[in-house]
């Protein structure tokens, strides 16, 4: 007779365990219970502060990082950029005729709006003092957006520069959200409330009863992603959830309460002997 294949071995140590439900996550602390929540008005109300809050110092790092991209990379269109933003074609003729030599190749390259078709053929060709001569009438916008604008595209007899085109790609996210991913993040985890959300008298709670992390606050921060993911409809979450929870709550296990006012106490007078 002859022996069958022998059977594998068992391996060393016990089986993996597969993890189970449990109910840390959906624990709500009793100190929360009752409190009241944020109305969907506060909410966007906060959001809008958070925005203007940010708009400067967003537009400051992306004009910096551009700026730096293209004194490494083409401190000539940098100059040309300048000089055109400064330069009268009607009294410095040849100043604004070099500044688009020197700004056609960018122009083409970041495929820029309002670019003339001659001037794009020039460039092709390599004959940059006939795309500066298509350029020479036309104006100079220099604009930062987010996406695709179409009004930015209808500028009649204007070429636009998009500020945000010239920054290399890794970096361009990090520039125009990296100001806003460090806000929300520090400040959520910190007090618990941005500088809107205390203006408009809310703050967020983790479900807890505990202090949010900054791995748990920056969850949150890019939680913000999935509204514009789903156009817009996760926001029906202020009004479906029973607790108003949107989708970057859940991910963070948190919510946004209203902060209560805290009772002033009663002015003590002081009586007088008889």
């Amino acid at each position: 007779m002859t022996a069958g294949p022998k059977a594998p071995a068992p391996r060393a140590g016990k089986p993996r365990e597969p993890r189970r439900l449990t109910a840390d996550v959906l624990h709500v602390a009793q100190a929360l219970v009752g409190k009241p929540l944020a109305s969907p008005g506060r909410r966007f109300l906060a959001l809008f502060l958070d925005g203007l809050i940010l708009l400067l110092p967003t537009l400051a790092v992306a004009v910096a990082a551009a700026y730096v991209s293209l004194r490494i990379t083409d401190p000539a269109a940098v100059k040309a950029l300048w000089a055109l933003q400064r330069a009268d074609v009607r009294e410095e003729p040849e100043t604004v005729r070099r500044a688009w030599r020197d700004l056609a190749p960018l122009l083409v390259r970041l495929e820029s709006p309002g670019v003339p078709p001659r001037a794009a053929d020039a460039v092709e060709r390599g004959d940059l003092d006939e795309a500066a001569q298509a350029l020479l009438d036309w104006h100079l916008l220099i604009a930062l957006a987010i996406g695709e604008h179409e009004e930015l595209k209808r500028q009649e007899g204007t070429v636009v520069f998009r500020v945000e085109k010239a920054i290399p790609g890794p970096l361009r996210w990090i520039s125009l959200f990296g100001v806003a991913a460090l806000y929300f993040t520090v400040l959520t985890a910190r007090w618990g409330r941005t500088l809107g959300k205390r203006m408009a008298g809310i703050r967020v709670a983790h479900l807890g009863g505990e202090r949010l992390s900054l791995l748990e606050s920056f969850e949150r921060f890019a939680g913000y992603l999935e509204i514009a993911g789903t156009l817009g409809l996760a926001l029906l979450s202020l009004w479906r959830d029973p607790n108003r929870r949107m989708p970057h709550d859940r991910v963070a296990h948190t919510v946004v309460l209203r902060e209560e006012r805290k009772k002033s106490m009663p002015a003590m007078t002081r009586g007088r002997a008889r």
